[in-house]
């Protein structure tokens, strides 16, 4: 009798156990899926968000894909004097006597690696409009955003230097080189409008 109570018991048990730990999962999937809908959530508004500024200063969007040579970024911003709306990451503001800059970077790869800098001055009005949104968001996150603004200058350089070591008998030394398989194009110009893409980690709401 004590024998069958003992391996009821251990049943039960098992049974308990089990049950816990299917509900520990589903939980786990139920905050996955939630986690899953908000990204996709705020991926659309973000999406909308991006086009209707866009839309709003007529700027032109999606001139990254066509993968671009030089002159053909200079006739499209520069010779045109259409605005760019130019999506990266908010990598630093920097100051130099009255004037802000935001340095905003993107890189993309099809062919060929390239990458985009962005060198944006603001006015101080601007600057307090930046610095305000920057303060509702988790630091220890990137910022990204959609920057529109006036292109005045386009510089492109293949800026990839690397370190090589020499052997020369019994000496050794190293110097620096460019690799010349990566292209940087860099916009300078000033800021018109901005938008800071909204994530799980950084989304005020």
């Amino acid at each position: 009798m004590i024998k069958l109570f003992k391996q009821v018991l251990i049943l039960i048990t098992l049974a308990l156990l089990t049950s816990c730990g299917d509900s520990e999962k589903q939980t786990e999937e139920k905050n996955k899926a939630v986690v899953e809908q908000k990204k996709e959530q705020l991926k659309a508004v973000n999406e909308k968000a991006i086009i209707d500024l866009s839309h709003k200063y007529n700027s032109v969007l999606g001139w990254a894909k066509i993968e671009p040579f030089s002159y053909v970024l200079q006739d499209m911003f520069i010779n045109t004097g259409k605005l760019i709306t130019f999506i990266g990451e908010l990598k630093d503001i920097t100051k130099l006597d009255s004037t802000y800059y935001l340095i905003v970077y993107n890189s993309r790869r099809l062919l060929v690696k390239k990458y985009y800098i962005a060198k944006i001055s603001l006015n101080h009005q601007q600057f307090l409009e930046i610095k305000k949104n920057l303060e509702s968001k988790n630091k220890k996150h990137r910022v990204n955003g959609c920057f529109v603004f006036k292109v005045s200058k386009i510089i492109t350089i293949l800026p990839q230097i690397k370190s090589t070591n020499n052997f020369d008998g019994e000496d050794s030394y190293s110097y620096l080189e460019y690799d010349f398989h990566e292209t940087l194009f860099i916009f300078k110009g000033e800021l018109i409008d901005f938008y800071l893409i909204k994530t799980i980690e950084n989304s005020s709401e």
